[in-house]
């Protein structure tokens, strides 16, 4: 029953990553990247700085910079972080990686000029796949992990 829940989750978010929508960007500042997406759901989206306990990890880990991405529900409701988004010198990252446990400041998306940009995002479905949010969150997740959703800050 778990591989076949898994199985439509991955179905579903393959199928979302190939959305006809216009799209938009959002930046993410204080990384120096900005994140595609498509235009209905950009005004769902704010960013802001990792807050909590954790900050004080990543900034010891070695981080340039990190932002936290927040999505808002259609329905009233808090928003929710969807994805962190880290940028870090690639040796202090390659340094990080522990093959015997999940990546604690996510997975490489892309590398260029001697950085990483990884991000961390959801590990399950933080809405019902067949609500609005959840066919959004769809869409997000399909792209957050491809190099081509990410354009460098000018």
């Amino acid at each position: 029953m778990k591989t076949e829940r898994t199985l439509l989750f991955l179905a579903l978010v393959s199928l979302a990553a190939c959305s006809g929508q216009p799209e938009a960007v959002l930046p993410l500042d204080p990384v120096p990247f900005t994140l595609k997406t498509a235009e209905a759901i950009l005004p769902r989206l704010s960013t802001g700085p990792i807050e909590g306990p954790f900050a004080g990890e990543v900034q010891k880990a070695g981080a340039l910079a990190s932002a936290t991405l927040y999505y808002s529900p259609l329905e009233q409701g808090e928003k929710v972080i969807f994805m962190t988004a880290y940028w870090f010198p690639a040796d202090q990252f390659d340094l990080l990686q522990n093959p015997d446990s999940p990546p604690l400041f996510g997975f490489e998306v892309l590398r260029q000029d001697g950085k990483v940009l990884s991000v961390a995002g959801p590990v399950d479905a933080i809405f019902a796949p067949d609500t609005p949010d959840g066919k959004n969150l769809l869409e997000l997740y399909g792209a957050i992990y491809l190099p081509e959703t990410y354009r460098a800050s000018e």
